[in-house]
Formats: structure tokens, sequence, C-alpha cells
């Protein structure tokens, strides 16, 4: 009798995650086997020789993980550290959707040498996040754990491609939204799937994402209204969709 080893495999994989048990992969393959840790309002899946660090806040929730050689610490609160003090001479910056949540992403240029972190600026109900380690050399593994984090209200079906690193901050420039949320199919001076985005009117574009008065009757676009206010609606604010604006009218 023939073995299908494929399918034993995934049979494999299927009853490790019905247990709560997932795998880190690399370009080799499994690096190991991991766990789901629950913080309340967030989660992450964690390396399985990594476990919570507690500790205790005055005006915020910090904790964090270990595996008694590398940590990580995270703030969740009202002021956690967003990275304007680092020396972009030696870090590089990236802007990412992480399951909906648009987050700053820091790493040093000088693998191991220097900050790795991931900071949301809306993370839940109002609060900040970062989740923040020092002269960890598996960067790797460091964002296999950040492209896990999930929140209460955390949309898993939003995530970006590609994280694109450069020496400068810009995590919510108006640059840095369009091609997080909008490059998919908007580019900015030529039709693409949508239309140019520097053709886009700005009071009827407010008005599309935020106003729940302006509704049209008729949607029969697939792509229309309804679809960019369920999908942005709730993901981008006011002062974010300024920003796109003012970049979609910028040489």
């Amino acid at each position: 009798m023939k073995i299908d080893k494929t399918l034993i495999f995934l049979v494999f994989i299927s009853v490790l995650m019905a247990t709560g048990v997932y795998l880190f992969a690399n370009g080799f393959g499994i690096i190991s086997a991991n766990k789901k840790i629950d913080f309340g309002v967030f989660s992450m899946i964690i390396p399985h020789d990594w476990e919570k660090i507690k500790y205790k806040g005055i005006d915020s929730y910090v904790g964090g993980i270990t595996n008694g050689t590398d940590s990580l610490t995270f703030d969740y609160g009202w002021y956690s550290y967003d990275f304007s003090d680092e020396d972009g001479e030696n870090q590089l910056f990236a802007t990412d959707t992480i399951n909906g949540k648009i987050a700053l992403l820091t790493k040093p240029k000088e693998v191991g040498n220097g900050t790795i972190g991931i900071y949301i600026e809306k993370a839940y109900k109002e609060n900040r996040f970062n989740l923040i380690g020092q002269n960890i050399a598996d960067e790797n593994q460091i964002f296999y754990i950040f492209k896990s984090l999930k929140f209460k209200d955390s949309d898993t079906a939003v995530n970006s491609k590609n994280i694109e690193f450069s020496n400068k901050i810009t995590a919510y420039s108006g640059r840095s939204l369009f091609y997080t949320n909008c490059a998919a199919c908007h580019q900015k001076n030529k039709n693409m799937i949508g239309p140019a985005f520097a053709s886009i009117d700005a009071v009827e574009f407010k008005k599309w994402i935020l106003d729940s008065t302006n509704l049209v009757k008729t949607d029969t676009t697939k792509w229309g209204i309804n679809y960019h206010r369920k999908a942005f609606g709730k993901l981008i604010t006011e002062n974010e969709i300024e920003k796109l604006i003012e970049y979609s009218k910028s040489k």
C-alpha cells in the first residue's frame, strides 16, 4: 500500500493547529513548534521555548516574552514609545498592515545591534501598543511574532504582502498610507483597477469613507462606495484621510 506523505504531513499540521500548537517556517523548512499566548486584549504566537514575562505597570499594561537569552517587552496604553527617538543612521523603518492594524516597524541596519520593534498607534480602544527587543540576531523569528499579533478587533484578512524598510520614519505619512492601503488597486497618476489617485475629488473622497448620510441608492460597481466604506471606514481616521488627500495632490 502506497502512503501519501503529503497527506500525512497535512494531517499532522491540522492536529497541531487544533491543539494550539503552531509552526514557524523559513526558506529551508520548519524551525520548531510554537504556541499561542493570550494577553487578554491581544495575543501572539511565540516559539515553544519562550515564556511570558510579567511586569507591574504604572499607567499602562506592560509585560513581555523571553527565551532566557533574547526578550521582547510590550507597553499597551496611551504613552507607548513610537520610535521617534531612534537614530535614522543606525535604524531602518517600515510601515506594514498586520491583521488590519497599521504598524510601524524598526530594525537595526546591522543585524543584532540595535532596536527591533513594532508600534501600533491604533491598537484597541484608543490605546497604543509597542513590542520591542534589543540586539536580537534572529530577526526572522521576531518578525513572525510581530505578524502573529492579534487584538480583539483585528481583521486577519487585511495584511501587507511585503515589508519595505528605509531610513526614514513614515508610519502615518500620506505616501505610506497610500502604499499600505490603496496601491493594490490605484496608482497615483494613472488609472489601474481603480482611477488615478490624483484625480479623486477630496470632498467626495471624505464623504465616501466617513459620512454615513452620503449613501447612494445604487452601488452597481463591485469596487464602489460600499466596498471602500466597509474596507476602510473603521481602519482609516479623518486625519489620515487628510494625509492621503495631501499626498494625492503632491508633485
